[in-house]
């Protein structure tokens, strides 16, 4: 059996991208005099490489003098009281650990830390989160005058007197990961210890976020104002003085990231370093393609590599060819399903693999029309279906989209490849479209839910029917895309009804996909959809009981029911 290959989601300290420019954009702010204090941020959604980017800068910035370089993730903060008192003192702590042997500053940070102190003891008074006497939560709440050591009223003030008196110091630069992740009142209250407390001569913050997130975020914390919707904008705004965009990653630098991602595996680390250090400089010189002119290298990419990364960076979504973290789940995705057919006993081209989930990433139903098929049928689509994308034919397949013609054109050739038992394999998984949204625990319930083990199906329908309607429906959304292109579907079915029956706002939405999934219903699933108390099931029910394009028993055993005894 092959070796398997997988790539983790963490970011990386090796710039395959070509983030270099935007690494040094912001260091050549950094270093504008009268861009003190400044806030950079950096945009890109989940996945755009935000983190490699912070990593990046982290390296580059460590190794210059009177640089002091700070790594924040409130993310962290989110199940504390007071996030902004977090933040302010994990910034506090670390000038402690680097600034200890000055004379006099630990003194003075402990100082700045006893009215963060007090501030986190009067919010988790005012919270409950602690129970006081009468005189002393009095005592906590009461507003104090900037001098007093116990109010961070005058914490600014202090803040920006001890970082002027570290004359070795530069500039503080703090690095803010995931504020994306964090929930509104998270974000609201990292902003606010930015703005009101931390942003003083000698700081520059870099925010690594989802803008849109974040303002999101904001007009969520500020609801109750009225003022959300108009006011997020601009609040935003007023924090980020240098705006930056990390560039979607086109079809060119996509298939250089994942060829180089894959030679990671095929060659040694000196090798490789060398390799990445000629896409680098050639990059840098602006020269393409980047893996190009590699005779000199003592190691080079195979064809066969080149190929598969230029296959999957043209015939990937745009959602996923420009999003470095949805390549690498594509290309472990790619290696999990290779394993798994090897393992089942399915021999079959990894390029044909590729090529079919390629169309099961792709929008639309094509995928599921291949899967339905039997064996005669499928072969006669593909030789049509080839033949249109090629220009061979002008008519198009009634069956498939007009988006598939380039799919359709693409090499291998599938009319002749044995593609029947990996079919039935990817069609009893979870689809990749669904696996790249859920997280492993919805995975997990999803396998368990859809298979034939009651005790599993049992527990996991417990224990989804135990969290939020939003995480229930992402469950819900992911069973009813296996149920089209699964034919043994009673269990699945089984599952669908359960939580139709224990959640009222799933009902209509699980009600039609239910229909949307017909043709895969039995018998037995019919009986059970018309049995339901829920008026949305038998509403389907009766739709069922008409239907013309569904097996007849389906719709016998609807109508049946319909009619009672």
């Amino acid at each position: 059996m092959s070796e398997m290959r997988l790539w983790d989601d963490n970011p990386t300290g090796v710039d395959l991208l070509g983030f270099a420019s935007i690494v040094d954009t912001v260091v050549t702010t950094l270093e504008i005099p009268y861009l003190d204090p400044v806030t950079i941020g950096i945009a890109a959604p989940w996945g755009g490489g935000k983190s490699t980017v912070l990593r990046l800068l982290h390296k580059e910035l460590d190794g210059q003098d009177g640089y002091r370089v700070i790594r924040l993730d409130p993310w962290e903060f989110d199940d504390q009281f007071d996030v902004r008192g977090g933040v302010i003192g994990e910034v506090l702590q670390d000038l402690l650990t680097a600034y200890k042997a000055q004379d006099g500053l630990p003194d003075r940070i402990n100082g700045l830390l006893e009215r963060v102190s007090w501030s986190r003891v009067a919010v988790s008074l005012s919270k409950g989160s602690l129970v006081a006497q009468s005189a002393d939560l009095v005592e906590a709440l009461t507003p104090r005058s900037k001098s007093d050591p116990r109010s961070l009223a005058g914490f600014r003030k202090e803040f920006a007197s001890l970082l002027k008196d570290l004359t070795q110091l530069k500039r503080l630069v703090v690095l803010v990961d995931d504020l994306d992740r964090c929930l509104p009142d998270a974000v609201m209250a990292t902003l606010e210890a930015i703005k009101l407390f931390l942003s003083v001569e000698k700081v520059a913050f870099v925010l690594a976020a989802d803008q849109d997130m974040v303002r999101e975020s904001i007009a969520a914390s500020l609801d109750a104002t009225g003022r959300s919707e108009r006011f997020a904008h601009r609040y935003l705004e007023k924090i980020v003085q240098v705006p930056l965009s990390l560039p979607r990653i086109g079809a060119d630098e996509a298939a250089t990231f994942i060829t180089l991602l894959l030679s990671a595996h095929e060659c040694s680390p000196e090798h490789y370093t060398r390799l990445v250090e000629h896409a680098q400089q050639r990059r840098a010189a602006g020269q393409s393609p980047v893996l190009s002119d590699l005779q000199n290298l003592p190691w080079q990419p195979d064809v066969a590599s080149l190929a598969l990364a230029d296959r999957l960076a043209t015939g990937l979504s745009a959602d996923r060819s420009g999003s470095p973290r949805s390549i690498k789940r594509f290309l472990n995705a790619f290696a999990l399903r290779t394993r798994i057919a090897e393992s089942q006993g399915i021999s079959i081209d990894p390029s044909v693999i590729v090529k079919l989930m390629l169309l099961e990433d792709s929008p639309g139903k094509d995928f599921e029309t291949l899967v339905k098929l039997q064996d005669a049928a499928r072969s006669e689509l593909l030789a049509h279906w080839q033949a249109w994308g090629k220009g061979e034919r002008d008519d198009r397949p009634d069956q498939v989209s007009e988006t598939s013609r380039h799919w359709a054109a693409s090499e291998p050739d599938l009319t002749t490849a044995p593609i029947g038992p990996y079919l039935s394999l990817a069609a009893s998984l979870v689809s990749l479209t669904a696996a790249a949204s859920l997280t492993q625990e919805q995975v997990t319930w999803v396998s368990h839910l859809a298979g034939q083990s009651e005790p599993h199906r049992r527990t996991a329908q417990q224990e989804v029917t135990a969290r939020p309607v939003t995480e229930q429906q992402a469950v819900v959304e992911a069973l009813l895309e296996r149920g089209r292109r699964e034919q043994q579907s009673e269990p699945l079915v089984e599952s669908l009804l359960y939580f139709a029956n224990a959640t009222e706002d799933l009902r209509r939405r699980i009600a039609d996909g239910l229909w949307d999934m017909r043709s895969n219903l039995t018998p037995a699933s019919a009986l059970d959809i018309a049995d339901s108390d829920s008026g949305e099931l038998r509403d389907l029910a009766a739709r069922l009981a008409e239907a013309t394009d569904i097996d007849p028993m389906v719709r016998e055993a609807a109508k049946l029911e319909q009619e009672g005894p």
